[in-house]
Formats: C-alpha cells, structure tokens, sequence
C-alpha cells in the first residue's frame, strides 16, 4: 500500500513585498514565516519584519500553485514521491 507523505501545513499565506519585491509570504504551523519571489525562485526566511509590507491573502487555486513552485514545480514534485510498490 503507498503511503501519502504529509507535507508541512500552512495557515494562510498573503501577497507581499520584501524590500521591493514582490511575492508572497506563508507562515507554517512551527511559527516560521517564509517569502517566496515567484520569478527568481528565491525562498527566503523571514527574520525581521522590516522592508515587509503585507498585502491581500491569496485564494486557495493561488495558494495550491504557489506552494507547489516552493517544492520546484509539479514535475519534481511527481517525479521525487516515494514509490513504495513491491
């Protein structure tokens, strides 16, 4: 039987800009906030909140395509799922 890998939970993730860019910004359930620039890639922590503005929350279609482009896109996500068939 496979087993369904349990990914980290997020409570709500809003548009944002980090000294100048703009991206978005989620915060997982152990209290860490991260952004993410969609156009670079870049995942960065967030430590201090100086330079943040935040903006809108993203909707949930947003929020499933934002998330999978912080894991590298659908096809690493497909392609790095444990398989566990015997």
């Amino acid at each position: 039987m496979a087993t369904v890998a349990n990914p980290p939970a997020y409570r709500k993730v809003f548009f944002a800009q980090l000294e100048g860019l703009s991206g978005t910004l989620a915060k997982l359930d152990n209290g860490n906030v991260y952004f993410f620039h969609a156009e670079s890639g870049d995942i960065r922590q967030v430590e201090s909140f100086q330079g943040l503005v935040g903006l809108g929350e993203v909707g949930l279609a947003n929020l499933q395509y934002i998330l999978d482009e912080m894991r590298g896109g659908l096809a690493k996500i497909a392609c790095s799922r444990l398989q566990e068939v015997a």
